[in-house]
């Protein structure tokens, strides 16, 4: 039933032009809009969210006015505005976007007869891509398959289709985990660091850690490494917010689930004016921006050393014992020799306290002390060598003097046994399941065990301390005459790191955040507890993560009745998961350069960052080579009319046809 104003003739203008249009009991209605119902998260990629008209959806849109003509104008002005409106753009380009993944189906179905070969070379070139092979391996891949006999089809077998492929599968795994995440709604942390690549280019590595599955709690995986046009906080502020974009995340997700951030402390990062985090913190207010633990550790042991002026001649000889066999293989090899003399079990000596992080230099203090009576030996042996000269004889005299000195030996054990300490807090810290709460316990533990070293002794410490009063340490005669060194206060040394520590781990600014976690800890609860303990930190905590306390709090008080004994409601763990959700270290960012090493050798400088980017995708987050089904990435990209393996109308791979200088020797062996 048609308008009362209009005719049949006029009806059947309009809906020739608008093909939307339709008429219901003398009301308009727009079919697209009617289709479509609800906006989804297409248009919020570029800040727009419009609501459907419910007049134009239910078919109730209807003229004003007392004349004829003042009612058929009023139509006109409707439909002209619905038109143009910004809801209805949208609704024409969902159902486009639909009948085009129609479309895409339709063709992936007719191909169906390709997939098996093309399943094959897709799973190849996901080998070659997991295990940080050349693209070039890809081809030789093809041949050893076709001489075991599998059907690998005709095309699709070269080094650049391999690039291709690889970047097609990584792109795609990480829509599917973006769409994962926008749909759940999971919180959301970004860790980021800055650093350059071999081939000298600029690079921030980009790494998200979230939870996909309540069950399993927190993960953080590798996303995405970008190329930075500049390293100012704009620069990469702008290259982060385009790679969130760009892999599918919008503005109503990350308004509110984009929770955490962390990074080193660097200015440019964590600048309290015009920081990259400060500049974040502008655009989502709720942000929690926090300095990579880690970081914050080998920043308070620099401290702690500047405290003790002592350690300076130790890590000077140190350094010397480092630059002395890092540079000659033929050292190197004597004092290998010399540690099979005296059976010992010879370990690299590295610098110590430099900017690598505190377990190396632990390992370092671990090398000298093992190997002591080899160290002693080979000094020995090069200070009475006769093709030594005086010079050189001179240097290793005055090391072997060192090594008998009995302040340098306790001074070592004092070392080893607070570095050891730091070095098992660093590797705790850089664990990927690691949380605030139970860093915060760690930390808290460390700091009284070196309050606790002021008045005991450590392991080695004490070993030291007995060998200086036999006279002998692993065979080598400790000298009390032996010239003058300060001796390491170990009070100071270890009331220093405690301070350190506390300073730097231990912000009073951050009490609030790590007094609220820790009320989660059941192994932190008292013995007596009063009937409201902990509802005003589970409150704090519920406002910072977005969940209602009122349904938060009844399952708390469960647990505190059974303390801890009963499982875990499902609120009060979706809370735990959000508030474990938060980064507090970037060691997987330093990994993820060490991969990035690994993938782009000296060999493949000229490999550019978005493809590094998706082997690297593909290396470090994608599923084990037995685990990984490339069917739906293939069927994705047959819809993209790309040829399957079985393609007729492109030529073959060009097989090897000159003859080589070998051929007589290979027609023997084969």
């Amino acid at each position: 039933m048609l308008p009362d104003c209009w005719t049949v003739e006029q009806y059947s203008r309009y809906s020739a032009c608008y093909s939307w249009l339709y008429a219901n009991n003398g009301k308009l209605g727009c079919v697209l809009c009617k289709d479509v119902e609800q906006i989804g998260p297409m248009w919020q990629e570029v800040g727009v969210r419009p609501a459907l008209s419910d007049e134009w959806v239910s078919g109730t849109v209807g003229p004003y006015g007392k004349s004829k003509d003042a009612q058929q104008a009023s139509l006109r002005k409707k439909i002209n505005r619905h038109l143009k409106s910004t809801s209805h753009k949208a609704a024409t380009d969902i159902t486009a976007a639909r009948e085009k993944a129609a479309l895409e189906n339709t063709v992936a179905a007719q191909q169906t007869a390709a997939h098996d070969d093309t399943c094959r070379v897709f799973r190849t070139a996901y080998y070659v891509a997991k295990n940080d092979k050349p693209y070039t391996d890809h081809p030789d891949l093809i041949d050893l398959q076709k001489a075991n006999g599998a059907s690998v089809g005709r095309v699709l077998h070269s080094n650049v289709v391999c690039t291709d492929i690889i970047d097609h599968i990584s792109l795609e795994m990480k829509r599917r985990v973006v769409a994962e995440m926008v749909a759940a709604k999971s919180q959301m942390s970004v860790l980021i660091d800055e650093s350059t690549a071999l081939s000298h280019s600029s690079c921030l590595i980009v790494y998200v850690r979230t939870t996909l599955d309540e069950n399993v709690g927190p993960i953080t995986f590798f996303f995405d490494i970008l190329e930075l046009p500049g390293t100012t906080a704009d620069d990469i502020e702008l290259a982060l917010m385009n790679c969130l974009y760009a892999n599918g995340f919008t503005d109503a997700y990350l308004n509110e689930c984009f929770m955490g951030f962390a990074s080193d402390g660097a200015s440019v990062m964590l600048g309290k004016k015009n920081g990259v985090a400060a500049k974040l913190k502008d655009r989502f207010p709720r942000l929690l921006t926090w300095h990579c633990l880690n970081h914050r550790l080998e920043l308070s042991v620099n401290d702690a050393v500047k405290c003790c002026t002592e350690i300076n001649p130790f890590k000077v000889f140190l350094d010397t014992l480092y630059a002395l066999y890092s540079m000659s293989p033929k050292l190197q090899r004597e004092l290998g020799q010399c540690a099979k003399e005296v059976e010992t079990q010879l370990h690299r000596i590295g610098r110590i306290l430099n900017v690598r992080w505190v377990a190396s230099s632990c390992r370092s203090i671990k090398a000298v002390w093992q190997s002591y009576p080899a160290l002693f030996t080979h000094f020995t042996e090069k200070a009475q060598a006769r093709g030594t000269d005086s010079r050189e004889r001179a240097k290793f005299s005055g090391m072997i003097k060192k090594l008998q000195n009995p302040v340098f030996l306790k001074n070592l054990g004092l070392m080893y046994d607070a570095l050891e300490e730091l070095s098992d807090l660093s590797l705790a810290l850089q664990k990927s399941d690691i949380s605030l709460g139970s860093a915060h316990r760690m930390i808290c533990r460390q700091v009284e065990v070196f309050l606790a070293r002021k008045e005991t002794m450590g392991v080695y410490y004490a070993e030291a301390c007995r060998a200086v009063d036999e006279g002998n340490f692993k065979s080598v005669n400790i000298n009390t005459s032996a010239g003058k060194e300060r001796e390491i206060v170990k009070t100071q040394f270890y009331q220093a790191l405690a301070d350190s520590v506390t300073a730097r781990l231990l912000p009073e600014s951050e009490s609030e955040l790590r007094n609220a976690v820790e009320v989660l800890d059941v192994n932190s609860w008292p013995q007596y507890m009063p009937v409201e303990f902990g509802e005003v930190e589970v409150r704090f905590l519920c406002e910072k993560f977005l969940v209602p306390m009122s349904e938060v709090k009844n399952e708390f008080r469960d647990q505190k009745d059974s303390r801890g004994k009963t499982e875990m409601g499902k609120v009060l763990r979706h809370l735990v998961n959000r508030v474990n959700s938060l980064p507090i270290s970037t060691a997987a960012c330093e990994r993820g350069f060490s991969k990035m090493n690994a993938v782009c050798t000296v060999t493949r400088t000229r490999l550019s960052v978005p493809h590094m980017s998706c082997l690297m995708f593909i290396s470090l987050t994608g599923p084990p080579l037995d685990r990984f089904d490339p069917l739906p990435y293939v069927k994705k990209w047959l819809a993209r009319h790309r040829r399957d393996a079985n393609c007729t109308t492109c030529p073959e791979r060009a097989q090897r046809s000159e003859l080589d200088e070998y051929e007589s020797l290979w027609s023997v062996l084969c």
